[in-house]
């Protein structure tokens, strides 16, 4: 009787030894992406890199031309304007700026996610989220499929400067205003 209980014993600790060594054996592996890394180094933000410099080429452009039709304006006006202008451009500029960066950035999750398919118990983070990185660093793997990739970006912007009227012009439009308000004053 007693060689029963040891087996059982014995038995027991095997079999709950193969449990636990089989789910340690399904724990998620961790790996990492070093997101800035990526960010610079792919063809993809390298490519948005070459896109905002023309968006940029393009602002740059329309803000000279804006600053010749302002000559046009009385002098007391031109400074309010340039700085409206600037404003709207610069504001254009952090709009292109961002989206090239969104591009970009589902790029790489969406390539991460393709890396992660026959992998389903891998998790990934970022490298810069970690105090001390795994060994299993999977950014040259994310690089590589991303330039094997293609992106699209915005079209790029166009910028509009619409035509001061000279100041004879302007003035016989006040005229014609101030007649024509006149009119419906006197109604």
């Amino acid at each position: 009787m007693s060689k029963s209980p040891i087996r059982l014993s014995i038995l027991s600790v095997l079999a709950l030894a193969l449990f636990l060594g089989g789910c340690l054996n399904q724990d998620p592996q961790l790996v990492c992406v070093d997101v800035q890394k990526v960010l610079t180094d792919s063809k993809a933000a390298k490519e948005a890199n070459d896109h905002l410099k023309q968006v940029q080429d393009i602002l740059q452009k329309g803000l000279a031309a804006y600053q010749e039709e302002l000559k046009k304006s009385p002098e007391e006006q031109r400074e309010k304007e340039l700085r409206q202008g600037l404003a709207v451009l610069q504001r254009q500029l952090v709009i292109e700026q961002a989206a090239a960066r969104d591009v970009v950035q589902k790029h790489m999750i969406a390539q991460i996610e393709a890396w992660k398919k026959d992998k389903p118990k891998v998790a990934v983070i970022a490298r810069q989220n970690l105090l001390a990185a795994p060994d299993a660093d999977i950014t040259a793997d994310i690089i590589t499929r991303m330039d094997a990739g293609s992106v699209k970006f915005a079209d790029l912007p166009k910028v509009t400067i619409t035509p001061r009227p000279d100041a004879a012009e302007q003035k016989a439009d006040e005229k014609a205003q101030d007649k024509k308000d006149g009119k419906a004053d006197k109604k």
